[in-house]
C-alpha cells in the first residue's frame, strides 16, 4: 500500500532531505535545465491559455517518446531505482512511465492557466514537479476546486518537490518578479498509447530562450 492516498490528499510537498537526490544530481539537472533551448507557450493542449516558456525532454502526443538530446540525461536522474521507490509512496509502484517530462521557466508577468493534467493524457497519474528557484515573487502553484469558489496555493522552495494527483485542477499565478524554474514529470502506470487526442500547443514564435 502506498503511503499517500493521492485521492484523499491530491498535494503533497517533500524537502530536500525526503528526496532521494544527492547534492550533485541536483546541480546536474540544474545545468540540463540552464542549456535547454526553450519556447514561448501561450496556449497547452487542453485549450488552456499560458505564457510560459517550455523544452520538453518527452511527450505522449501518441506514444511517451524523447524528443531532446538531453533527454536521456533527465531519464537517467528521475527515474532512477530510488527515485522510483521513492515515488512508489504515492502510486503504490515503481513500475511506471515518464510519459511527459519538461523543464517551465517564467519570468515577469508569466503563468500557465487553470488546467487538468489528466486533460492531456487520461493516463497521467501524478505529476512530480522540481523546484529550482528561490528568487521570485509570485508564482504561486494553485489548487482550483471543481466549484471554483475555493483554492489552496503553494510555494516551494528550491530543491523542493511537490506531487499533484493529475484529475486535479490547478494553475500557476503570474509571476511578479525573478524567474521561477521547475521540472515537471508526469508519472503513470500506463505504457500505452495516449488515449486522448490533444490540441497542438500554442507558440509564440518571436523568439527562443
Amino acid at each position: 500500500m502506498p503511503k499517500y492516498n493521492i485521492e484523499q490528499q491530491p498535494t503533497l510537498l517533500f524537502e530536500k532531505g525526503e528526496i532521494p537526490l544527492t547534492d550533485q544530481q541536483w546541480q546536474q539537472l540544474a545545468h540540463l535545465l540552464a542549456k535547454s533551448d526553450y519556447q514561448h507557450v501561450i496556449g497547452g493542449d487542453a485549450e488552456e491559455g499560458h505564457s510560459v516558456w517550455v523544452s520538453r525532454y518527452y511527450n505522449d502526443v501518441e506514444s511517451p517518446e524523447a524528443l531532446s538530446a538531453l533527454s536521456e540525461e533527465i531519464k537517467a536522474i528521475v527515474m532512477s531505482a530510488e527515485m522510483r521507490d521513492f515515488y512508489r509512496q504515492f502510486t503504490g509502484t515503481d513500475k511506471l512511465c515518464l510519459r511527459r517530462c519538461q523543464a517551465n521557466r517564467l519570468s515577469r508577468g508569466d503563468y500557465i492557466g487553470v488546467h487538468k493534467d489528466q486533460d492531456s493524457s487520461p493516463d497521467y497519474f501524478a505529476t512530480i514537479v522540481f523546484h529550482f528557484s528561490n528568487e521570485y515573487e509570485g508564482g504561486y502553484f494553485q489548487i482550483e476546486n471543481d466549484d471554483a469558489t475555493t483554492s489552496r496555493r503553494y510555494r516551494p522552495s528550491a530543491q523542493m518537490a511537490l506531487v499533484n494527483n493529475c484529475s486535479i485542477p490547478h494553475q500557476v499565478t503570474p509571476v511578479e518578479s525573478g524567474e521561477r524554474l521547475t521540472l515537471a514529470c508526469f508519472l503513470s502506470t500506463s505504457f500505452s498509447s495516449n488515449k486522448a487526442t490533444p490540441h497542438a500547443f500554442k507558440i509564440n514564435d518571436s523568439g527562443t530562450h
